[in-house]
């Protein structure tokens, strides 16, 4: 097999279970093939940055990678990392918690997990074969194919140098065990025009090249396709912490500026068993203040939902509700929270300080006026379009008493009344 015939622009799918064409049956073997699974190990990761020497961590720091040498966590939760993929809504891009809130799927959000650079330059991963022909022989000599990603660990391992090849190396391995890792068993060959512009590593998009990799697996309900670190760090790290238990573990993880030089696997578990639900899904604990929306205003979030359906125009595209939803939502639970403290606050004074609070938060009421309304509730009285008075009209109104005439604040007709009666005076009219 050619080196690059495994690889092509499908080559990050697994091909279904073939059937037999005269049974339909499914071949023999194919039922391993099936389980499609995600090629991320995060274990021989931390054993590869374990053993790596001062000089090739001083490697990775040019290439500015230096904060994934600084990581804890020697394992991943496959099911949360699932669980996350099955309730990513593309349209918003966001993670949408049930009665919980929102996480975002965007580079501040791999920047904080995962501190991989953010520059201005777009990565260029896409198949050069030139590039790839020029660059195999001195990364796999002796090689005609792509190795797989075990071998690849397992050369990283035994190299005792720092140079070009241990970076193109390190940073092959990091794209297809930890950036984009795929269903795979070898690297992707689109990883070679990166490897051939090194000198530009620090200064390429990571952070977005990562979240619009998992974007586009989760758009196509590719699950196991991504940077599983990120989505398991970041949820994790968006959780309130406060009533989980970490006695044992050496207690909760210490201040961070990115997660990834954080959190153990210990404190990712025990997080996630107080967070897991009794139908086996997640989402039990509390987003925390900056991620949560309340949604308490509207009835909680299915009400809020329908609310939204019954306000937004019919021809709005769901891509182009996703964000008037969000924000809606954020607006809603600020104010709920605002009003929230305002209550707590006010109660908590003496009564005549709050009769006092109250007096002054009176001005900010409007009074209410008893004007015409229609079935809206909306003031849609026009005088242009009301129709002159008849004689009825006219000695219907003089009819009126004194006191019924004054009355006006409790008769939505005052106004028509009045104008009826312009340069009359009721008092002296006669009676019937």
């Amino acid at each position: 097999m050619a080196r690059g015939d495994h690889q092509s622009d499908d080559d990050d799918f697994m091909d279904p279970p073939q059937r037999n064409q005269a049974t339909g049956r499914r071949k023999e073997g194919d039922e391993k093939k099936k389980r499609i699974r995600n090629r991320a190990s995060q274990e021989r990761l931390t054993v590869l940055i374990d053993k790596f020497t001062d000089d090739q961590k001083g490697a990775a720091a040019e290439m500015g990678m230096q904060v994934l040498m600084d990581v804890r966590c020697t394992n991943l939760v496959n099911p949360v990392c699932d669980w996350l993929g099955e309730i990513y809504d593309p349209a918003s891009r966001e993670f949408v918690i049930p009665g919980r809130g929102r996480l975002p799927l965007n580079e501040e959000s791999v920047f904080c997990t995962l501190g991989v650079p953010r520059g201005h330059i777009k990565v260029p991963y896409e198949v050069n074969n030139e590039i790839e022909e020029e660059l195999f022989a001195r990364l796999f000599p002796g090689l005609e194919a792509m190795p797989n990603t075990s071998v690849l660990a397992d050369s990283l391992q035994d190299m005792t140098t720092h140079g070009e090849v241990f970076k193109m190396k390190l940073l092959m391995y990091l794209i297809s065990a930890v950036f984009a890792p795929t269903t795979s068993l070898r690297p992707s060959n689109k990883c070679f025009p990166i490897l051939a512009n090194l000198k530009n590593v620090k200064s390429m998009n990571w952070c977005k090249f990562i979240a619009d990799f998992l974007h586009d697996a989760f758009k196509n309900k590719m699950y196991q396709k991504g940077c599983r670190l990120h989505l398991m760090l970041m949820y994790v790290d968006s959780l309130d912490l406060s009533t989980v238990d970490f006695t044992g573990i050496g207690g909760p993880p210490p201040t961070h500026k990115f997660a990834v030089s954080a959190w153990t696997i210990s404190a990712v578990k025990a997080v996630l068993a107080a967070d897991r639900a009794t139908d086996g899904t997640y989402g039990k604990l509390q987003l925390m203040a900056k991620h949560a929306i309340d949604y308490s205003v509207f009835g909680g979030p299915q009400k809020f939902q329908k609310w939204m359906d019954v306000h937004s125009a019919p021809s709005c595209p769901s891509e182009a509700r996703a964000p008037v939803e969000h924000l809606i939502g954020q607006f809603a639970s600020g104010m709920t929270g605002l009003l929230g403290k305002l209550v707590e606050g006010w109660t908590s004074l003496s009564a005549s300080d709050s009769g006092a609070v109250a007096r002054q938060f009176t001005s900010f009421v409007p009074e209410r006026t008893h004007r015409p309304t229609g079935c809206h509730g909306r003031y849609d009285y026009n005088s242009s379009q009301e129709p002159g008075d008849t004689q009825d009209d006219v000695d219907g109104d003089a009819g009126l008493s004194k006191d019924d005439d004054d009355d006006t604040d409790d008769d939505e007709h005052a106004e028509v009344r009045t104008c009826g009666n312009k340069g009359k005076d009721a008092t002296g009219a006669h009676p019937p």
